[in-house]
């Protein structure tokens, strides 16, 4: 459809749990013909504006999140609101991520990968390509995660000031400081209201991302954020995270300096059938 069509209509304020949302009243991929990916919407509501993906709660319903400083410019949760929406051209970034020209093959089967992948903490000096670390990115992606809410953003840091910075306070992040860049896992509490599966959510993605940088030979190590840490603390200073926006690990990556050998993990003792 054309990028002109706006869409309005009226639509209650609802809050379940930490969630805040407005429900889409009709199926949003027909009505935009967007069968498959995701839908980037702009408009208002209320006439004040807005603009976000739509986030799916299955059987076809769609919802708009309301983050906190939205929900103080609208008012109490219960109030009927006038939605005035369009799709946006976005949707093209989504396409893309589709195509061979944008992500990069991999050089190992899953299988092979999951199986030898290793924590590596020192790098040689070689520059990590904007094709690869986007097919990292693309599987942080591609992870499951609790209905489908996708609640994870990533921060890629690049600038070896702000790594040399991000290595000081926590001494198990010491690799930073020769890494080429690492990517900020951060979860939004708005848009997954239950701690635990946030915390899941994005350790889904973290994985991933660890898969996908040794199928393409690059090293990486994941650093967890405590989260009553003083690094966790820095990280919300340094980066300007939002109140609603937690970090939850921390992906360093270069090409590996160091070759560390995989062994079998495979444990008899740590598998249980049908009972304890």
């Amino acid at each position: 459809m054309s990028g002109d069509y706006m869409i309005s209509y009226e639509a209650e304020m609802i809050k379940d749990g930490r969630s805040v949302y407005i429900i889409i009243p009709f199926n949003a991929k027909e009505v935009f013909n967007k069968p498959k990916g995701t839908i980037y919407v702009k408009g208002t509501i209320n006439n004040i504006p807005y603009r976000n993906k739509l986030i799916s709660k299955g059987n076809n319903v769609q919802i708009l999140i309301i983050n906190k400083k939205l929900q103080d410019l609208l008012g109490y949760c219960g109030t009927i609101m006038k939605v005035e929406l369009m799709i946006t051209e976005d949707n093209i970034i989504s396409d893309v991520l589709d195509t061979q020209d944008f992500i990069e093959n991999c050089k190992l089967d899953v299988i092979s990968a999951i199986s030898t992948r290793k924590s590596i903490r020192k790098y040689t000096e070689q520059t990590i390509t904007d094709k690869e670390l986007n097919t990292i990115l693309n599987a942080g992606f591609c992870a499951p995660s609790a209905k489908n809410k996708r609640p994870w953003n990533f921060i890629v840091v690049k600038n070896k000031d702000q790594l040399m910075e991000l290595s000081k306070i926590n001494i198990n992040g010491k690799m930073l400081q020769n890494a080429n860049c690492c990517i900020i896992v951060c979860g939004d509490k708005i848009l997954q209201g239950t701690k635990e599966l946030l915390i899941a959510d994005c350790s889904a993605s973290t994985q991933n991302m660890l898969l996908a940088s040794h199928g393409l030979g690059i090293g990486a190590v994941w650093c967890g954020v405590i989260q009553n840490s003083d690094w966790r603390k820095q990280i919300v200073k340094q980066f300007k995270l939002p109140e609603s926006i937690i970090p939850i690990s921390v992906i360093s990556l270069g090409y590996p300096k160091e070759i560390r050998k995989s062994e079998s993990r495979f444990d008899l003792s740590k598998i249980h059938n049908e009972i304890w």
